[in-house]
């Protein structure tokens, strides 16, 4: 539990299994983003339309946003906030994007800082590559050669 007073940020890598070489990108959000917002982060950061199904697999339990006709979880997204699951420094967990083409996403807690004010927004810090084209077919249908 923090101090009152003091905030948590966590710098996030996160990388796209199966793709070499690799694309990644580095985010600063805050201990009250959600899942919902995760979420929506991750879409914009790696340019996804949000045009499918997802979840998050963190500490063994499946959390993500539902979409019409998918699947449900037995926690709302929006109520579920960094802050409440007990993440550590370099501990990894998974975003899955898109279930056909199976877009798995490892993403490590590089960093936890702590500071006297809150991350006013999330911030993409760095970045390597574009993320693939949606509907392509997954990591093995997808051309790893291009830079």
């Amino acid at each position: 539990m923090l101090e009152p007073g003091t905030f948590a940020t966590y710098q996030l890598h996160v990388s796209l299994i199966g793709i070499s070489p690799m694309i990644w990108r580095r985010l600063m959000v805050s201990e009250d983003s959600t899942i919902e917002d995760l979420h929506y982060i991750l879409q914009i950061a790696l340019g996804w339309s949000d045009d499918h199904l997802n979840r998050f697999i963190i500490h063994g339990k499946d959390y993500g946003v539902s979409h019409p006709g998918g699947i449900w979880f037995s926690d709302d997204p929006s109520d579920v906030r960094l802050a409440d699951l007990p993440l550590r420094e370099r501990e990894k967990f998974l975003y899955e994007y898109d279930f056909s083409d199976r877009w798995c996403h490892q993403i490590r807690v590089e960093a936890i800082a702590l500071s006297d004010h809150p991350l006013p927004a999330p911030v993409c810090l760095a970045g390597k590559r574009a993320a693939p084209p949606e509907d392509c077919g997954g990591p093995e249908a997808f051309d790893n050669t291009t830079p």
